[in-house]
């Protein structure tokens, strides 16, 4: 096995890179989901509107290695267990699309009843999904609270607006130890195209009140 010193490809394995104005042979900017990496020890180059890179030293930045199997003509990538998650979570995310409106409801429902943020965000809209990605991390991917929470639906009313538009209205109920009572809401759902994936999402979600369940994320009360 040879380290990789002279193998360069496209900058990839998952992470999105933003670069600034730049041409070969200037020092480039590197940013990696908005924080600056140090870029001296990664040989960063632009060719032909590409930016290449050594892939040993991406591999070692991101806490893995690159080795290169001269005999068997192969390039073998070892990444750590976050990486490796990331592809796992992708994977989840695409079995979770939504083929119709109402499974994208039902899905949403289920996390707010389970105060599973991860499952609420995985039939979030990608407008919807920059609005509050930075909120479900605050709370580590939890929402709701000790107490009420959701119970079933009921009074479900459907409303087509269009043909890649339905609009859901209906009650839910709430309890917690010693008490039980209703609250109300509307969730817009769209078919689109959602982190590469064609479906059904949910684009707006209103309550009547949105603290009623304890921390809801990307709720917004009646006007």
């Amino acid at each position: 096995m040879k380290s990789l010193s002279k193998i360069v490809l496209c900058t990839g394995i998952g992470v999105l890179i933003a670069i600034g104005s730049a041409y070969a042979g200037s020092k480039l900017s590197l940013f990696i989901n908005g924080q600056e990496y140090v870029t001296s020890t990664l040989d960063l180059q632009v060719k032909d509107g590409k930016v290449l890179i050594p892939i040993d030293r991406l591999a070692e930045a991101f806490k893995g290695k690159a080795v290169y199997d001269a005999d068997k003509n192969e390039v073998q990538v070892t990444l750590p267990d976050s990486a490796q998650q990331a592809v796992q979570i992708r994977r989840l995310e695409a079995g979770l699309v939504p083929t119709t409106a109402k499974e994208a409801l039902n899905t949403w429902v289920k996390g707010i009843q389970t105060r599973n943020g991860a499952l609420q965000y995985a039939v979030f809209s990608h407008e919807l999904r920059t609005k509050t990605k930075q909120e479900f991390e605050y709370y580590y991917w939890t929402t709701g609270g000790s107490s009420p929470h959701m119970t079933e639906i009921d009074k479900l009313k459907t409303k087509s607006l269009n043909k890649t538009t339905t609009q859901f209205s209906f009650d839910y109920g709430l309890r917690s130890s010693n008490w039980k009572g209703t609250g109300s809401a509307i969730v817009t759902v769209q078919k689109k195209t959602s982190q590469g994936y064609e479906g059904w999402y949910i684009t707006n979600i209103k309550m009547k009140d949105p603290g009623d369940t304890g921390t809801t994320i990307g709720v917004e009360p009646f006007k």
